[in-house]
């Protein structure tokens, strides 16, 4: 914990846990929560909302999705670039709120019969597409002197799309009722779906359970 420890003190103080976290301890002098001005979190978004308004502004101009701007404004500004975030956590956690009102606004606009009339070819799609990134990146690992187990874990990463990156691109060009975009929609959905199962191979691929235990636990799942 850093921080003045005078009590008649203005200084904030926060507290860094073992990942280097930071947290800013709110009205630390009594037992009840009340707002208290934190300007480090405003100064990290306004940073966040310029830098992504200017990146989004490029990347349309140049005729390209603005969420690709986005996101290059985000590596650029963050940890691994220039480092100009401060308190990642709190950040991290306002954008899982703009994660999870952009999937709303997507889910307002479903069309759950034209999802049902695509089902059978999204998920035979996105079973394939699985199937196939997991094989190909076996027989790579294989040939490349590697082992298969690694070569199917990576495989099963990166045969994962992200469903709010791909959405806010189908939104963009209008096409979330297209029959390309419910195709999309129901593979990404698919995907979602598999996580879970996926994970439950994990401790298969990495030797410390069997075939039939792997099995089990995606059953449980």
């Amino acid at each position: 914990m850093f921080g003045s420890q005078n009590e008649n003190s203005d200084d904030t103080e926060t507290v860094i846990d073992k990942e280097d976290n930071v947290f800013v301890m709110s009205n630390r002098k009594t037992k009840y929560p009340t707002l208290q001005l934190d300007l480090r979190l405003i100064k990290d978004l306004v940073v966040i909302i310029v830098s992504a308004t200017a990146g989004g502004i490029i990347f349309s101009c140049l005729g390209q999705p603005v969420i690709v701007g986005y996101l290059l404004a985000g590596s650029l500004i963050g940890p691994g670039g220039l480092n100009l975030i401060n308190e990642m956590v709190q950040v991290e956690t306002f954008a899982q709120f703009g994660v999870v009102f952009l999937l709303f606004a997507l889910g307002l606009e479903f069309s759950l019969p034209k999802l049902k009339v695509v089902g059978p070819v999204a998920v035979l799609g996105g079973v394939l597409q699985i199937a196939l990134f997991m094989f190909l990146c076996g027989l790579t690992a294989a040939l490349c002197g590697a082992k298969l187990s690694e070569g199917v874990f990576v495989g099963t990463f990166l045969s994962m799309s992200s469903t709010a990156v791909v959405s806010k691109f189908l939104v963009e060009k209008g096409s979330t009722n297209a029959l390309h975009g419910q195709v999309t929609i129901g593979t990404l959905i698919l995907q979602d779906c598999a996580v879970g199962l996926l994970f439950a191979l994990i401790p298969v691929l990495g030797g410390s359970s069997g075939i039939f235990g792997g099995m089990m636990s995606m059953g449980r799942l």
